[in-house]
């Protein structure tokens, strides 16, 4: 048997549109079967929904109904044995697996004064959205009493097969003295009745978005404090530690970007490369802080800290931590392989490890430690450049080189910016829910053209 859609083709229908959401044909549903109740008609009506359950939302409609009109037909899958309690003139159909009506969904209104078919099927494959209210279905419709009687046929036939008594007489005029539809008026209840269900669905979407985002704020304002405590534990001891990473997350996101990223990644990277060093949490004060060179054996000690940050960061459903977790274990990584503390090498190094490492490195060798003078930008450009695809990527190594006035500026404005301002007052203003990296980016790019 085909399906009542394919029956349909080559009839015509009032619908324009190819598809339509299901709030769109629910709110059309609606309409048909209200005709029935503002003008009393004693109809025929045949419905099919995919699964009973889906009628459970409609039942307490169909009561009403079921008062009103000579007969109703239900079909679906997995009707239960007493769905017929409390209904007088509604019959229960129930739907084989391999049914084609199981894709459709449809109702048709048969009576002397007002017929009408709203016919749809399911186009999962055009579905965006996993939930229920964004189903996508195709949609037929008509008010001409022809293609509703030759529906109604086809539902004679299915209701045969099944061994379904139907009442196959024409109504008598004592069951037609019903208020007598008007096209003008037909026209008017579908439209302002399916305006309005849909009007109404939608400011119900509408709160449902407003609760959603409110809840995505308060986690994002709590991801965010969770990180920012994170690199107080593990990076920024005071204000010159800060402005570290600060940089790195900078350079990170704009070596990120020129490489093509998309803008939730040049954010995560952004947060994720001021977690780099998460691991030094694990290592003492005594190496870190020391101010000369590392004997073999500190520098032993040190090289723990990419696996002690990937311990800590291990194991989260954040894209951003998970990042981060890459970044902290593989910083260290040389394009060459000769790194640490896995001698990855090439591709095998995550691209956001990479880049990362490139920025760590950059930063050191222009800022001032406890060890050591920055060196000038020329020599911080001679000592990375003669490392082009031994310790760094080539291609990331050029877009830093092609980019360093953008570096140095935002270090000297970083500076300004910290003036007259404490290390949290800074830290709270890049950690807020409000900061962007990508909008930082963009807006820095414009006011330098």
């Amino acid at each position: 048997m085909q399906g009542l859609y394919k029956y349909l083709e080559g009839s015509s229908s009032t619908l324009d549109a190819e598809v339509y959401t299901k709030a769109s044909m629910i709110a059309m549903s609606h309409s048909v079967e209200k005709v029935v109740k503002e003008y009393d008609l004693y109809a025929d009506i045949y419905v099919l929904f995919q699964e009973y359950k889906f009628f459970l939302y409609e039942r307490e409609r169909y009561l009403e109904l079921d008062n009103l009109c000579r007969q109703i037909f239900v079909f679906a899958k997995d009707i239960p044995d007493n769905a017929a309690q409390d209904f007088e003139n509604t019959t229960f159909i129930n739907l084989s697996d391999d049914s084609p009506l199981l894709k459709e969904w449809s109702v048709i209104v048969v009576h002397p004064d007002y017929s009408a078919v709203l016919a749809t099927k399911e186009k999962p494959e055009l579905q965006k959205i996993n939930k229920d209210d964004y189903r996508i279905f195709k949609g037929f419709l008509s008010l001409e009493a022809e293609v509703a009687e030759d529906l109604a046929k086809y539902y004679h036939n299915l209701l045969e097969q099944q061994r379904v008594s139907y009442q196959k007489e024409d109504w008598q005029p004592e069951e037609l003295n019903n208020k007598k539809p008007e096209l003008k008026k037909l026209i008017s209840l579908f439209i302002n009745d399916s305006l309005f269900e849909l009007e109404d669905k939608l400011r119900s979407l509408e709160e449902k978005e407003m609760r959603l985002d409110a809840m995505v704020a308060d986690n994002k304002e709590l991801s965010r404090e969770i990180m920012q405590k994170l690199c107080e534990a593990g990076e920024f001891r005071d204000e010159d530690s800060l402005f570290h990473i600060l940089r790195i997350g900078f350079t990170s996101a704009l070596i990120f970007r020129e490489l093509g990223a998309f803008e939730k990644e040049i954010e995560n990277i952004f947060f994720a490369s001021l977690l780099h060093d998460l691991g030094k949490i694990g290592i003492p004060d005594s190496i870190l802080q020391k101010p000369g060179k590392l004997t073999a054996e500190e520098y032993e000690v040190m090289q723990n800290h990419p696996e002690i940050g990937a311990k800590i960061l291990a194991g989260s459903h954040s894209e951003v931590l998970n990042m981060a977790y890459n970044i902290a274990y593989s910083h260290h990584e040389k394009w060459d392989g000769s790194g640490y503390p896995q001698g990855l090498k090439g591709k095998e190094i995550p691209v956001e490890a990479r880049i990362v490492g490139l920025a760590d490195v950059f930063d050191a060798l222009s800022s001032k430690r406890v060890y050591k003078d920055a060196f000038s930008r020329e020599k911080c450009v001679e000592i990375v450049s003669s490392q082009r695809n031994q310790h760094f990527q080539g291609e990331i190594l050029d877009i830093l080189l092609e980019h360093l006035d953008e570096v140095y500026a935002f270090r000297r404005d970083l500076k300004e910016f910290s003036e007259a301002k404490t290390t949290r007052e800074v830290s709270d203003y890049f950690f807020s829910v409000d900061f962007s990296i990508f909008e930082f980016l963009k807006m820095r790019e414009m006011i330098s053209s």
